[in-house]
């Protein structure tokens, strides 16, 4: 529900607990479980009081509607997560060849993506999947053109990656000649066409444990589970980004993904 959703990021960006924001609002904690949970939806009035209360204001303003993505969200999300990156990223194939073809580069082979996350996997490293591939995977309609698998790792594995790296052919990638201390890691693995970025904490949000907690497990093969961000903290991230042309995809899949599928098709 949508209200569910703009309440748990409200209160994620405010780095608030449930019984944190329940003390602010005066209100009890299970009233604040009972909205995010989706079992009671709150009036707008009680909604604006209760993000005030993270504060931040929720503001209203009135536009067309855009429906133009609806029918590619529909057919993702009418697919397993599997076949929803598989078609995703054979669909970004022509589009990787364009961007090569238009820069004069050498066209490059399609993106071994799963081949990274496999090596991330079978090293043991705990990390949550979030970026493009993690919004596909959710039924996003944007093409992971980039063939990019970002990660948030647990501290303390930095032994562990470096060995996945070198072992796929890794080299850092271009960074800017003065980093923000908090910038991501950027490797183009070479062996698997694909580049790995380690962000240490993404926009709007406090790490790994933050984001591990509402992540959700999904299966992308016989023996490949990996934790994937969830589409709520993925709009978050997006949200508090610099570049928030993913927003408006992004929110139209949560508001989709959330909705019954009776009730989609009416």
């Amino acid at each position: 529900m949508l209200s569910a959703s703009l309440l748990v990021q409200a209160r994620r960006l405010a780095g608030l607990s449930q019984r944190e924001l329940a003390a602010r609002a005066g209100v009890a904690q299970q009233e604040i479980a009972r909205y995010e949970r989706g079992r009671v939806t709150p009036s707008l009035e009680r909604l604006r009081s209760l993000i005030a209360a993270c504060e931040l204001e929720l503001t209203f303003g009135l536009a067309r509607a855009d429906s133009s993505y609806d029918h590619q969200i529909a057919a993702a999300l009418a697919l397993a997560p599997a076949q929803r990156l598989e078609q995703a990223v054979r669909d970004a194939q022509p589009l990787r060849a364009a961007r090569a073809q238009a820069t004069r580069a050498r066209a490059s082979a399609p993106a071994d993506v799963l081949g990274v996350i496999r090596a991330l996997v079978r090293a043991g490293i705990q990390f949550v999947l979030i970026g493009e591939l993690a919004e596909v995977l959710h039924g996003s309609p944007l093409v992971p053109v980039t063939g990019t698998v970002t990660i948030v790792a647990r501290a303390g594995q930095r032994e562990r990656l470096s060995t996945v790296i070198a072992a796929s052919g890794g080299m850092p990638a271009a960074t800017p000649a003065t980093p923000a201390i908090d910038a991501p890691a950027r490797f183009t693995l070479k062996a698997l066409g694909s580049e790995l970025v380690i962000e240490p904490a993404p926009p709007g949000t406090q790490g790994y444990d933050d984001l591990r907690r509402d992540a959700v497990a999904i299966q992308l093969g016989e023996d490949l589970v990996v934790m994937v961000t969830s589409l709520v903290d993925l709009v978050r991230i997006a949200e508090a980004s610099e570049d928030r042309a993913r927003v408006p995809a992004l929110r139209r899949t949560l508001e989709l993904a959330t909705t019954p599928p009776a009730a989609r098709a009416a």
